[in-house]
């Protein structure tokens, strides 16, 4: 029976820090996807504004890729 006590106690603690470690793990990812979806609607507000969406009829072909490139260096987006 003591030898049962001393197994159980270290079998316990380990699988209780590696359910810990799993836990944060996957908290520490999803605040990771947070950020970048955060990141990227930042851009895709900037852009958005910046391509002068309502017009876009009014350009030609060569004036909003001129106008796409300068948002990109503009906003710096790779």
């Amino acid at each position: 029976m003591k030898i049962w006590k001393l197994i159980y106690i270290p079998i316990i603690t380990i699988l209780s820090t590696l359910g810990t470690i799993k836990i944060l793990d996957s908290v520490n990812s999803i605040s990771n996807q947070n950020h970048k979806k955060k990141i990227i609607n930042g851009y895709v507000i900037k852009l958005k504004s910046c391509f002068d969406l309502e017009n876009k009829n009014k350009r030609k072909t060569h004036e909003s890729l001129k106008l796409i490139e300068y948002c990109v260096k503009e906003f710096g987006v790779d």
